[in-house]
C-alpha cells in the first residue's frame, strides 16, 4: 500500500527511508497563472485556496502530487500581493512596488520595498504593529479540513527576526542597527517574534506539521554579519521562538530558511532546534557536503537551483542535477527535493516536467544511484 504524503514526510523527517524521496514546488505567480492555464481541465474539480494576501497552496500542488503544502503567514505575506496598482502598502506600513521584467513566457513582476516605516528613529516609538488576532486563520483551516490527514502541512511565520528589521528598517539600516543601535534593534526584532509566534501557536492549534522560519543570512559566497553578531542578536531570539512553539507542541517540526552561505551557522541551527535546513543554495553551498557533514541532526530541503539550472539548463542538466541531489542526499531520509526558489517565469515548460519526471525516474528508496 503506497504511503500518504503525510506518512512519507513523516519519516523522512524521522532520518528514516520511505517509500520515495518526498517532493514540493512553489512558483511565482505568473508562472503559475501559466501552469493553471496549461492544465486547466486536469485542475477541474481541485480544491485549492488562494487569496490577495495569503499565497500559498493551489491546485498544482495536488496536481503535481507535492507532498507538503505551504500555508502563508506574517510579515512576508507583504511580498506578491495580487493588486491592480503598480504600489501598495501591507499591513506593517511597508509600501511596495511592482517591478516588471520581460521573459521568453512573458512580463512578470518582482515586488520591492521603496518606502520602510520605520526608517526614521523618531517612527519607532509610535509604531503599532498589526494585530495576530486580524489574521484570516479560515485559509489554514480549509486547506488542513481538506488535505490534512493526506498531506504534511507547513505553516509558514516567516520573515520573523532579522529579515523583519529588514523590512521595517532597510537592509543597510538594518546591518548598522545591530551593531550600532542594538537596543533599537533588539525592540524592533522582539516586536516581529511575539507577533509570528502568536501565529505560530494560532497554526499549531489548527494542526500544522511544521512551521517555517526565515531570516536571510546568507550573501552569495558570505553570511551579511559574522557569526558573533549572529549569536549575539539573532540566535537566541531564533531559539526562543523555537523552543516556545515546540512547548507548545512537543511534535512539531521548524524549517529555517536562509538563501546564500550560511556553513559558519549550521551547528547553531541545530543547537537551537532547526529540523529543516532550506534551501541548501548549491551556487553558495554544497548539498552534498551539507548532507554528509550536517545530514544526521538536520533535514534538508530544496537543492535544485532555480538561479541557473531550471532557467537555463536543458531537459538533461535538469535530469542530471536532480538525480545528482538524490544520489548524494537522499540516502538515510531526511531530503525533501525541491527548487531552491519559487520557480520563475523565464523556466522552460520542459524544465518544470523534467524536474518532475527525474524525481519519478531516480527517487524510490532504497536510492542505488
Amino acid at each position: 500500500m503506497e504511503m500518504t504524503s503525510k506518512e512519507r514526510m513523516q519519516i523522512a523527517m524521522d532520518h528514516k527511508e520511505p517509500d520515495r524521496v518526498p517532493y514540493q514546488a512553489t512558483f511565482v505567480p505568473e508562472m503559475d497563472k501559466l501552469l493553471r492555464q496549461k492544465y486547466a481541465k486536469e485542475i477541474e474539480g481541485i480544491k485549492g485556496k488562494t487569496t490577495e494576501k495569503y499565497q500559498g497552496m493551489t491546485e498544482l500542488d495536488i496536481l503535481f502530487g507535492h507532498d507538503m503544502l505551504l500555508l502563508t503567514y506574517g510579515i512576508s505575506t507583504g511580498y506578491y500581493r495580487d493588486t491592480l496598482d503598480e504600489t501598495y502598502v501591507d499591513e506593517w506600513g511597508i509600501k511596495w512596488k511592482k517591478i516588471p521584467y520581460k521573459t521568453p513566457n512573458g512580463i512578470g513582476y518582482y515586488t520591492e520595498i521603496i518606502e520602510f516605516p520605520l526608517a526614521n528613529d523618531d517612527a519607532i516609538n509610535s509604531y503599532i504593529p498589526p494585530n495576530p488576532d486580524n489574521e484570516d486563520m479560515s485559509y489554514a483551516e480549509e486547506v488542513i479540513k481538506y488535505y490534512g490527514k493526506e498531506k504534511y502541512i507547513c505553516g509558514i511565520i516567516d520573515c520573523s527576526v532579522f529579515e523583519a528589521l529588514k523590512y521595517l528598517r532597510g537592509i543597510t539600516q538594518s546591518l548598522i542597527d545591530i551593531v550600532a543601535n542594538k537596543d533599537l534593534a533588539h525592540k524592533i526584532m522582539d516586536m516581529s517574534v511575539d507577533y509570528h509566534l502568536k501565529l505560530g501557536y494560532k497554526l499549531i492549534e489548527r494542526g500544522v506539521d511544521l512551521l517555517w522560519l526565515a531570516d536571510d543570512l546568507g550573501g552569495e559566497h558570505k553570511l551579511l554579519m559574522s557569526p558573533e553578531t549572529f549569536r549575539e542578536m539573532v540566535k537566541p531570539k531564533l531559539g526562543y521562538m523555537i523552543g516556545q512553539l515546540k512547548k507548545k507542541n512537543k511534535n512539531i517540526k521548524v524549517a529555517f530558511h536562509s538563501d546564500g552561505y550560511i556553513e559558519p551557522i549550521i551547528d547553531d541551527l541545530i543547537e537551537v532546534g532547526v529540523d529543516l535546513l532550506n534551501p541548501v543554495q548549491p551556487e553558495s553551498m554544497d548539498p552534498a557536503f551539507i548532507k554528509k557533514r550536517y545530514g544526521s541532526r538536520i533535514s534538508l530541503w530544496a537543492t535544485v537551483s532555480t538561479q541557473k539550472t531550471l532557467p537555463f539548463g536543458t531537459v538533461q542538466d535538469v535530469e542530471n542535477e536532480v538525480k545528482e541531489r538524490i544520489r548524494t542526499c537522499a540516502p538515510g531520509g531526511g531530503f525533501l527535493i525541491a527548487p531552491t526558489h519559487n520557480i520563475q517565469l523565464d523556466t522552460p515548460f520542459e524544465n518544470i516536467e523534467a524536474f518532475y519526471n527525474s524525481i519519478k525516474k531516480y527517487g524510490k528508496y532504497p536510492i542505488n544511484l
